[in-house]
């Protein structure tokens, strides 16, 4: 059912006569009503919360810093880091602050120290007004005078991202002492009897919301019906305990990529366990009328009950920003006219399926919004359809509205506070994201503050039928990514699953040295021919060769996991970067040829062209065996060269299916040659021969080392010295500070350390953590690479594949045995006897070491595996000199909230790709132009403005264009 299908106007359902007029009368009442109280709370003198709200309104710079600096808060342990930090951020350029807090900021002393104080009081006093305490005790007392004032409560638990299977566990407790505690006090409290029944009788005192993501360690949208599964197996305890205990438990719906998900769990539970449930559906969403539909028809087919709570959305940045990262339709309406209307077209279809008898199937809405507009459509409609106004529930977040709160409950409205719970550091992202819906541009609650008429305010909002969406690379002559799979849409998950299944390896016989012989003597009697050939042709080969790929993306997908052992996703991105290479290089070659004037003279014409360099060997890895295979092969075909394809021993298959891609697209056989065989000795030979003008290697040092030694060492019978374009490995690091989103950097680490098994000469293999995080991180890091699972990469589950062959584990275990001899070993992932016989290839689980110093072996070499050293450093300038202190220079990354760490990281961090709060693998092509320098390669950028120029020869051609005694540039 996954869809980002948007109504059209046509699709829009016809209001009924007079609800317009309704819909006015009722809000101009509710405005007026919410004015009185607004006045009776305004009385209170303005507080930090209400001046902060101001500045941020007036300035989005200030704005931006501002919020970013209270998200980095909790993290800061003194008063000093909490000036230092603050200063960082509102001195960026472009922040203008309030009259007198610069003096404030700028004061040194004692006056520093106060300032902190004061700004940490007050940011603390701000979170309390949104988040009722840190836990069902310290809540009590604010949910038991709401219930006193008129207002129920949702309880929801606050808390970091769930990165482990024992923080799922710790949730799962949460949840269930939540569900229980509040069942045993609210049973004592005052009755209320709006708040506890609708129009068809008793409903739970008690509404416990949760987040299908705090309950499992990893989503795995890829694995569905097994996700489902799990998670259904958690929530049973929760769910007989609701319904034992009269607790309503809501879904709470998160990002888009997980609503298919969340949906198909909820229905599940819902019929196997009778307890009062309920759901969010978000408007912002484009696909919302649909996903009313569905749930509509469900409950009236199975005669189930149960409540929704129609909200906007609280991720609208992150699915706009997500979408158009991943290249994928973005999911979300883009202007807030869309999302008005589409909230009010569900709220009408929500308040259609309103049940009218105890035993019918239906939807009881619970309206969450603060908006006067959408509320009072919501009311007239329910007077339209003969609903008395129990039928109905008006939910707002705790802290927000409250005028407009006091306002629905003078008018007999039943309303529910939702009310979060838990720590400030989890709970600072939910802060933040209610500052921003307090200022936004767009927000009602900013209008309604300001001397904007009713009028405006309650205008009836229409779809525009406007919206962004991606542009594929297909669809523009602007470069694009080729968009991953996504594998939460259930008709990818299937095609890929189907091409799994057909998928069979064809093993290929290794060349003979006559076999190279004979390529390299083929290779050269057309190499002048193909030079020139014209190069918008061979681009247009390139552009075919994407094509094919991307019509048989998940067939090679499924080569690329049965040979190098790439789990789905990963091996998705494989292919897609081999995409992204053609289609790249076709671009950058037709404008590399077109020829470019330099200088400007009269009577002289000077122009630079590019000529093929020779000869080109690939030399290519098993770890990327399509990707850069691809590029270094498209590369050199693109810019005129005969090429000679040696691909590593162990995915030779997938080397000959590129081969055969190139040549069905039209690159003559005798122009690209497959050569599988060993490195020894038809690696060796093409390095060799003189004939040879160019080597494009990726591999490992060693074997780099070696090649360029070779091509280095003149003969009298070479036409040329040999270009090398070699990329070789990496002893990656990656800092985090003090003030880290530890959410972010441990998810980062791991996935840049063990994905793939370790083996990418980008990944991760040093995390050098600043001593006031170390702990905390190393604690995380160590429960969520716990949870990980080692196994089969043709299943979806699977998080970490096997090594590529014996030989790479044997290398890896030794390296595993002195790392046990000079450091500590902390985690060593078990994989069961019976996993490891499952499969042919040899199954290594993530180790990670401590009490690693800078100088130590696992500090130092590469080891491309599993394998991951944490390294403590006191300061972060420090951090940085550790990670410097490695001869590699391919990839590094800081996870920091610091303004001025990052600066220093990105000033003195010697890497050739520097990312900052990310990982240190998956670079994108024209993105992240990709290549170390020191041991790490030759300074080359794959995929980037400047690779072709490594396999060219420049040409200038100076021409006197005088011809007696003028020159044609002065006609």
């Amino acid at each position: 059912m996954q869809t980002t299908h948007s109504p059209m106007l046509a699709d829009v359902q016809e209001k009924p006569p007079g609800l317009e007029q309704k819909t006015l009368a009722l809000g101009r009442e509710l405005l007026s009503n919410v004015q009185r109280s607004q006045q009776k709370l305004s009385s209170v003198r303005k507080n930090f919360s209400d001046r902060l709200m101001d500045w941020a309104m007036s300035d989005p710079q200030f704005k931006t810093q501002l919020f970013r600096f209270v998200d980095v808060f909790p993290t800061l342990k003194s008063s000093t880091r909490i000036h230092e930090v603050l200063l960082e951020h509102l001195k960026q350029p472009g922040v203008v602050m309030p009259s007198g807090m610069d003096w404030g900021l700028r004061a040194g002393g004692l006056m520093k120290g106060t300032l902190a104080k004061t700004i940490s009081a007050n940011i603390m006093r701000m979170a309390k007004t949104f988040i009722a305490g840190e836990n069902l005790l310290e809540a009590l007392p604010k949910l038991k005078r709401g219930w006193d004032q008129g207002v129920a409560f949702s309880v929801d638990i606050l808390g970091e991202a769930c990165l482990s299977d024992a923080e799922a566990d710790l949730y799962r407790q949460r949840y269930l002492e939540l569900i229980e505690g509040l069942a045993d006090e609210v049973r004592w409290w005052t009755t209320q009897p709006i708040l506890e029944s609708d129009h068809l009788g008793p409903i739970p005192r008690c509404n416990v919301s949760i987040k299908v993501s705090s309950l499992a360690a990893d989503l795995k949208i890829a694995d569905f019906d097994g996700t489902i599964d799990r998670l259904y197996e958690s929530l049973q305890p929760l769910l007989h305990a609701a319904a034992t205990r009269d607790v309503l438990i809501n879904f709470d719906m998160e990002q888009f990529c997980y609503k298919e998900l969340t949906l198909a769990l909820f229905k599940k539970c819902c019929e196997q366990i009778d307890f009062p449930a309920g759901i969010a559906l978000q408007a912002y969403l484009r696909s919302g009328p649909e996903d009313a539909d569905h749930l509509i028809t469900w409950a009236r087919q199975t005669g189930r009950q149960f409540s929704v709570r129609l909200i906007k959305g609280a991720y609208w940045d992150y699915e706009v920003i997500h979408a158009q990262q991943m290249g994928w339709p973005v999911p979300v309406w883009t202007t807030k006219a869309d999302t008005d209307a589409c909230f009010e077209q569900m709220t009408s279809q929500f308040i259609g399926a309103i049940p009218r008898t105890i035993d019918e199937g239906g939807v009881k809405l619970a309206l969450g919004s603060h908006n006067a507009r959408s509320i009072s459509h919501a009311r007239a409609l329910l007077e339209h359809a003969n609903l008395p106004p129990a039928a109905i529930e008006f939910q707002l977040l705790e802290g927000m509205a409250d005028g407009l709160k006091r306002a629905l409950v003078e008018a007999n409205q039943r309303v529910r506070t939702y009310v979060p719970l838990g720590k400030l550091i989890p709970g600072m992202a939910y802060l933040v994201r209610r500052l921003l819906e307090n200022t936004s541009n767009e927000s009602w609650l900013r209008d309604s503050v300001r001397d904007v008429s009713d009028d405006h305010l309650l205008a009836a909002p229409q779809f525009t039928n406007t919206g962004m969406s991606h542009r594929s690379a297909t669809e523009s002559s602007e470069f694009a990514n080729e968009p991953l799979r996504d594998f939460s849409c259930a008709d990818q998950r299937a095609a890929f699953a189907d091409a799994l299944e057909g998928v069979s390896l064809t093993n290929h016989h290794f060349c003979s040295l006559e076999d190279a012989e004979q390529a390299v003597s083929e290779a050269t009697q057309v190499r002048h021919d193909w030079n020139r050939h014209p190069a918008d042709d061979r681009a247009s080969i390139l552009e075919r060769v994407a094509a094919k790929m991307k019509s048989r993306r998940d067939e090679l997908s499924g080569s690329i996991i049965l040979q190098s052992g790439k789990t789905w996703s990963e091996a998705d991105a494989d292919v897609c970067e081999a995409i992204d290479f053609c289609r790249y290089y076709a671009q950058q070659a037709r404008q590399m040829f077109g020829g470019q004037q330099l200088g400007r003279l009269v009577g002289e014409s000077n122009e630079l062209n590019y000529r093929g360099a020779g000869i080109a060997a690939v030399i290519s890895p098993w770890n990327f065996p399509l990707a850069i295979c691809t590029g270094m092969t498209g590369a050199a075909l693109v810019t005129g060269n005969p090429t000679i394809v040696k691909p590593a021993e162990q995915t030779t298959a997938i080397a000959a299916t590129m081969c055969e891609l190139f040549w069905e697209s039209g690159i003559p056989k005798s122009v690209l040659h497959f050569l599988p065989g060993e490195g020894e000795t038809v690696g060796d030979f093409l390095v060799r021969d003189p004939r040879v003008s160019l080597i494009a290697f990726t591999g490992s040092r060693d074997v780099g080392f070696e090649i360029l030694r070779v091509a280095g060492n003149m003969q009298v019978e070479q036409p040329g010295v040999k270009k090398v374009v070699c990329e070789m490995g990496g002893k990656n690091a990656i800092i985090i500070d003090d003030t880290a989103d530890l959410d972010e950097a441990v998810a980062g680490v791991v996935h840049s350390a063990f994905g793939f098994a370790g083996q990418k000469c980008s990944a991760c293999s040093r995390a050098i953590v600043v001593a006031d995080v170390y702990d905390a991180f190393l604690h995380r890091l160590m429960e969520m690479t716990r949870s990980l699972v080692v196994g089969d990469p043709r299943d979806p589950t699977t998080d970490v594949g096997p090594v590529i062959d014996q030989q790479a584990a044997d290398k890896i275990r030794r390296c595993i045995q002195i790392g046990r001899r000079e450091n500590r070993l902390v985690l060593a992932k078990h994989v069961s006897d019976g996993v490891r016989q499952s499969l042919e290839r040899p199954l290594i689980g993530p180790h990670i070491f401590t009490d690693v110093r800078p100088h130590d072996f696992l500090a130092r070499e590469e080891i491309f595996g599993p394998v991951l050293a944490v390294i403590r450093a006191d300061t972060f300038p420090q951090a940085l000199n550790i990670a410097n202190n490695s001869v590699y220079r391919l990839t590094g990354a800081v996870f920091s909230r610091s303004p001025a760490n990052l600066t220093l990281a990105t000033q003195e961090f010697q890497v050739g790709n520097l990312y900052l709060n990310r990982g240190s693998t998956g670079a994108s092509v024209g993105r992240q132009a990709f290549g170390g320098f020191g041991h790490s390669g030759t300074g080359t950028k794959a995929g980037g403005p400047g690779y072709l120029q490594h396999f060219v020869n420049p040409v200038v051609v100076t021409e006197n264009t005088m011809r007696c005694g003028f020159a044609p540039d002065l006609l």
